[in-house]
């Protein structure tokens, strides 16, 4: 049976094509897989890091620093967040976290500071965000755990489709300059106590500084100097009628928020231990 050349044409010609978009199909389809399964992958590498896993993500600038000249007393940190993408994208709420340089990967609590505004906030390409927020009460109850030990401050956020995002550092120490400070008898004391019982100057200064800034004994400030050899719990069931139980520190903190002991009581106390 005869078949003409243009009967070929047609027939191979046709076989060509379809087999030309077959493999294009194909070869869409694998790649469109292989990008899915990249992005599953980076997905799961941020869940199961999520506390210390951050992208450097160039989607955004991400600023944070802090008023030079505040009124006494006062810290004031800004942070700025500008959508340089194309997209649109929707942030979560900031987040202020401290970090150890000698241990970035360690997890330490983070601070939200709660001003009454509604998240997530939405940012348009080239729109910026911008967010002031008191960080002088964070200072004094985290200078226990930070103040002189080299740490750290970021802010932090995510968008609502994943992407993690933090800030620039600035130093914890720097900021703690704009609070109130040591007053020089506390100074003093803390050095004699320090020298009596063996303690950690640095721990006894930055409690009595506590003391100085609440105007009352806390028991974050008691547990404190108990563990630098200064006997303050005793001090408490003799002299003011806290009961003695397995876990003090847990059962004492509503008791102390209720007696509300004053800074002279607890000075005459620790002036005593000296004599």
């Amino acid at each position: 049976m005869y078949i003409s050349q243009e009967t070929l044409n047609y027939i191979f010609g046709g076989t060509v094509i379809t087999g030309m978009a077959a493999f294009i199909a194909i070869t869409t389809n694998f790649l469109n897989i292989t990008d899915r399964l990249k992005k599953l992958r980076s997905a799961r590498k941020r869940q199961k890091y999520k506390k210390s896993f951050y992208e450097d993500h160039p989607d955004f600038k991400f600023t944070l620093n802090f008023i030079s000249n505040p009124q006494p007393g006062k810290c004031i940190l800004h942070a700025t967040l500008l959508n340089i993408s194309k997209e649109i994208k929707f942030i979560e709420s900031l987040e202020f976290k401290f970090e150890d340089p000698k241990n970035p990967t360690k997890f330490e609590p983070s601070n939200i500071i709660m001003n009454g505004e509604k998240w997530p906030k939405r940012l348009e390409h080239g729109e910026r965000l911008t967010s002031s927020n008191d960080f002088s009460m964070t200072l004094p109850n985290t200078a226990f755990q930070y103040w002189h030990k080299g740490f750290k401050v970021y802010c932090s956020s995510k968008t609502t489709t994943g992407d993690f995002l933090r800030s620039n550092t600035v130093d914890f120490d720097k900021l703690m300059e704009f609070m109130e400070p040591i007053n020089e008898n506390y100074k003093n004391l803390a050095i004699s106590l320090s020298n009596k019982t063996g303690g950690s100057l640095r721990d006894i200064e930055v409690s009595l500084w506590q003391l100085q800034i609440f105007k009352r004994l806390t028991v974050h400030i008691a547990k404190q100097l108990q563990h630098n050899h200064i006997p303050i719990a005793e001090y408490l069931i003799r002299n003011h009628g806290l009961i003695a139980q397995e876990d003090v520190w847990f059962h004492w903190y509503k008791d102390l928020e209720q007696r509300k002991i004053q800074p002279e009581i607890i000075e005459d106390f620790l002036k005593s231990l000296l004599e």
